[in-house]
């Protein structure tokens, strides 16, 4: 079988047709970070261990990793140190869906930097349970940015989706409103809160390049929802760095990186099968509920920032957002898909 990470490190330039793009360096990093307590939320997951892997060699004060799953974090102790999640007091288990939970963790770490990189993230599976969705993406962001403000946690970076720029689906409406929750007046404290959208992030865990390579290699059908279809890509290490760099910036708002152009997914298959030496049997299954046949990185003007490759979105927002969420309690996906709804409608300029 062939090693996943080493095709993936392989192929990043040759299947989405440009270089990975350096945009902070790890003297750079020192130096935002230097006195830092960072908490990095959903660490078990491609982004948060992409992000842990970046930052153990940085000279920061100390570095913590939560996330619900007990497994995840044991791989990601083990990668990075040899150290199991069991032995280190760096690995916290907890769930942004708990409130009283997040509370105890942050008094416990008191964490000057807060990078919220849990969530649910499968387009096509939120669209069947809506109700998931708000609770983690819309709910899960409130808790974590309201015990961060309210324990003067200096920084609350947001972890957010190219799929929330006029958004057409469960997934891209949740991520949407969660950034929009962070720039909301109710948070007039010190602490600075901000989003970053990210693109497909090539090779993170469940990515449709890591299920065509698992297509391609047993010889099974590749299926694509489009001939036309065609989305933004963007490596595991400009993901993390994007996130790192935009602490660096003053203002709050939502951050994109400049991925170039889109890449028709057709090509990315044929790249991926020419590699790997097999033939391609592709089966075209139709579009998704929710899905575009091409992403948008904003939703409204864009602004320079001091880094070349990165744009602030600027887009309005209305006051009392997080006010209307606190109100909300779905119990089943019928009242969630309503309730979303309801608050892009009504919220989201």
């Amino acid at each position: 079988m062939v090693s996943n990470e080493i095709i993936y490190g392989e192929l990043f330039s040759q299947v989405v047709g440009r270089p990975e793009t350096e945009i902070i360096t790890l003297d750079q990093i020192n130096k935002i970070f230097s006195n830092s307590r960072i908490l990095i939320i959903g660490a078990g997951g491609s982004i948060g261990s992409a992000l842990a892997r970046r930052l153990v060699d940085a000279e920061i004060k100390d570095l913590f990793f939560l996330d619900r799953d007990e497994s995840a974090l044991h791989a990601l102790a083990l990668g990075l140190s040899d150290v199991a999640a069991s032995h280190s007091d760096k690995c916290l288990v907890g769930d942004v869906r708990d409130p009283a939970g997040l509370e105890n963790i942050f008094k416990k770490i008191e964490p000057s930097v807060v990078i919220h990189a849990a969530a649910l993230k499968h387009l096509v599976i939120l669209e069947k349970f809506p109700r998931e969705g708000f609770l983690t993406n819309i709910q899960g962001t409130l808790n974590v940015a309201e015990v961060a403000a309210r324990l003067n946690a200096g920084q609350f970076i947001n972890i957010s989706t190219d799929k929330a720029a006029k958004p057409s689906s469960v997934l891209g409406k949740t991520k949407k409103i969660a950034e929009l929750i962070c720039e909301d007046t109710f948070f007039d404290t010190k602490s600075r809160q901000c989003s970053v959208r990210f693109g497909n992030v090539f090779a993170s865990r469940g990515s449709v390049i890591e299920t065509f390579i698992h297509q391609i290699t047993n010889d099974l059908s590749i299926t694509i929802t489009h001939e036309d279809v065609a989305r933004f890509f963007m490596s595991k290490n400009e993901a993390a760095n994007l996130v790192l760099a935009s602490a660096s910036l003053d203002d709050n708002g939502t951050y994109i990186q400049n991925m170039g152009q889109e890449v028709k997914i057709i090509d990315v298959v044929k790249r991926l099968a020419n590699h790997l030496g097999k033939k391609p049997n592709i089966k075209f299954i139709g579009m998704q509920k929710g899905e575009k046949l091409n992403e948008e990185l904003f939703d409204g003007p864009a602004q320079e920032t001091k880094y070349p490759h990165i744009s602030r979105s600027i887009h309005g927002y209305k006051r009392g957002l997080v006010n209307e969420v606190l109100k909300r309690n779905p119990t089943n996906d019928k009242e969630a898909t309503i309730i979303i709804d309801e608050l892009m409608k009504n919220w989201v300029d």
